[in-house]
């Protein structure tokens, strides 16, 4: 059977790979390929064999955060395909060696966590009817109507409390950043992925400061109790933090 490689990530030299790690496409094993002071993390794969199924997707995620659980890593995006080990050394460690080194140094001992908050729709709907008494108003005024009746009320009424989610969303975001950027490397806010998101801030944590992190984390779960349920994932590898090149680098 004929095949490329497959890259997941790029590591140190000499770093030993965690064991159970199952390839994309169901290749035989994840390996390392050693050149300089790196490593890239590979398997072979079927030239035949079509990528993009969501199988795929979920192994190639095992597989790099599986690594940045253990050690410090470049993840590579889905679907990195090459013709073979020896254009993994030459089109990747070889010609990128010095901004690879620079860019694992730069992430040394750091993890990549993120947080994700979602409202209690209720109790945030309740507070917003509690807060403004002219969405009050117009909420009492159709709770009971006909629909089709009231179908443009109903319009201005969901544009209007959508006006006080972002700005709540806002605060909150801000709000969480203030608390947990102390313990923090780097924060990158992203964009809420579901309409009651409440946040989505990606951290770089620095090994040494993970214990006081975690307890921060807690304490705004503790503040926020019954109004946004808090989940925090991680480590996971650093794909909001991957440093860019320089001229130095």
């Amino acid at each position: 059977m004929s095949t490329a490689t497959y890259i997941y990530a790029v590591v140190g030299a000499e770093v030993e790979l965690p064991e159970g790690l199952a390839p994309v496409g169901g290749g035989d094993e994840v390996a390392i390929i050693d050149h300089g002071r790196l490593g890239a993390v590979v398997s072979d794969l079927a030239r035949d064999r079509p990528l993009g199924g969501r199988d795929d997707l979920i192994a190639h995620e095992r597989v790099v955060n599986t690594l940045a659980r253990a050690t410090t890593v470049l993840p590579m995006r889905f679907g990195g395909v090459v013709e073979n080990d020896t254009a993994v050394v030459d089109e990747l460690l070889g010609h990128h060696h010095d901004y690879f080194v620079w860019a694992l140094e730069q992430l040394d001992g750091c993890r990549q966590f993120v947080l994700h908050g979602r409202y209690d729709q209720d109790e945030l709907v309740s507070s917003i009817l509690a807060a403004d008494a002219e969405i009050r108003e117009l909420s009492d005024s159709v709770r009971d109507a006909d629909p089709d009746a009231t179908y443009y009320e109903r319009i201005r009424l969901g544009e209007a409390i959508s006006v006080h989610v972002d700005r709540i969303r806002a605060a909150d975001a801000g709000f969480a950043r203030e608390r947990l950027e102390p313990f923090a490397v780097a924060v990158a806010p992203k964009d809420p992925a579901e309409e009651d998101s409440a946040l989505e801030l990606a951290l770089l944590v620095h090994r040494d400061r993970l214990a006081d992190f975690e307890q921060a984390v807690d304490a705004l779960g503790d503040e926020w109790d019954g109004r946004v349920r808090l989940r925090l994932i991680g480590p996971v590898a650093p794909y909001d933090f991957l440093p860019e090149p320089t001229g130095e680098s």
